[in-house]
């Protein structure tokens, strides 16, 4: 028994970790709305607070730094958008920020 909760707790961090890659290769469909965009490629680990309303820290309540950080992505949690960028990147930081406050 002691040896089979660390094992399960392994398999779900592996689990878990496993959509964390550095690169996405998320390629929008053309015309795609904010809303779709982000339903199909961030809602796995930015899930709305209440409603569709997410907290943006203060740096990141701009449309450039939003679009900056889906094309360049943060650490290994956040991978990188190459394929999101120009119109769709534009509607993707639009419908965050629409759907957000800043704390």
């Amino acid at each position: 028994m002691k040896t089979i909760l660390p094992v399960m707790l392994l398999g779900f961090v592996l689990f878990a970790l496993g959509g964390c890659t550095r690169n996405n290769d998320y390629m929008p469909l053309s015309g795609a709305t904010g809303e779709k965009i982000f339903k199909e490629a961030c809602v796995q680990c930015h899930t709305p607070v209440s409603g569709n309303v997410m907290i943006l820290r203060p740096e990141m309540a701009n449309a450039d730094a939003i679009m900056e950080r889906v094309k360049n992505g943060k650490g290994i949690g956040m991978p990188a958008f190459p394929n999101l960028t120009g119109d769709s990147a534009q509607s993707l930081a639009e419908y965050v920020l629409i759907n957000s406050v800043t704390r």
